[in-house]
């Protein structure tokens, strides 16, 4: 990994952070009464920096050993749209995408299939739902708000990840194996709703 490519995902996990802690601190009070956004900011940061990093180094891993270019780049505009919609209490979770580009075989032969990149996508939420059953589980045997933000900060980056539209990679998914991105999506939403249930 090199610094540029560090120096986009510190950045992209920082500010990704910020719009949760904005959003879990209510939107506009939270900027209104700084002292809610300086405890909230914390909280999110252990969810955010655990969820958003290993997603997206999910992916990175999975394409490379399938003999890919995979380098995390970050969107400007997706993390504008994450601070501005998280004043009204909701995340835009797209700061950034790692950028994959098929290597050659021995052949000559392009070695990203459809099938190989439907897996590369989906290993970025099955990191969220790995994580939000963690965090679950250790909100429930040591009940804490950071635990309890982590679960559902990471259930709702899997959930709008998988949203089958456009560049996201519930469409890739979804392109590939619609059972397996119902499986996720059924997955990721019941761990949502769980975590609601325990807060």
């Amino acid at each position: 990994m090199n610094l540029k490519e560090l120096e986009d995902l510190v950045v992209s996990a920082l500010l990704l952070a910020l719009a949760f802690g904005v959003a879990f601190g209510g939107g506009f009070r939270a900027i209104l009464e700084p002292a809610i956004l300086v405890s909230m900011f914390p909280l999110a940061l252990v969810g955010v920096s655990t969820g958003f990093i290993l997603h997206e180094l999910g992916h990175r891993f999975v394409a490379r050993r399938f003999g890919c270019f995979a380098r995390y780049e970050m969107w400007p505009t997706g993390l504008v749209m994450a601070l501005f919609f998280s004043l009204f209490g909701f995340v835009f979770a797209a700061p950034g995408a790692v950028v994959v580009r098929p290597g050659v075989d021995s052949w000559g032969r392009a070695t990203l299939t459809k099938e190989r990149y439907g897996i590369i996508s989906i290993a970025g939420p099955s990191m969220n739902i790995c994580l939000a059953i963690v965090f679950i589980l250790l909100d429930v045997f040591y009940p804490s708000l950071v635990f309890s933000l982590g679960a559902r900060i990471n259930a709702w980056l899997a959930i709008f990840n998988l949203i089958p539209f456009g560049p996201l990679d519930g469409a890739k998914i979804f392109s590939w194996d619609k059972k397996a991105w119902l499986i996720a999506i059924i997955a990721a939403v019941c761990l949502f709703g769980i975590e609601l249930l325990i807060l």
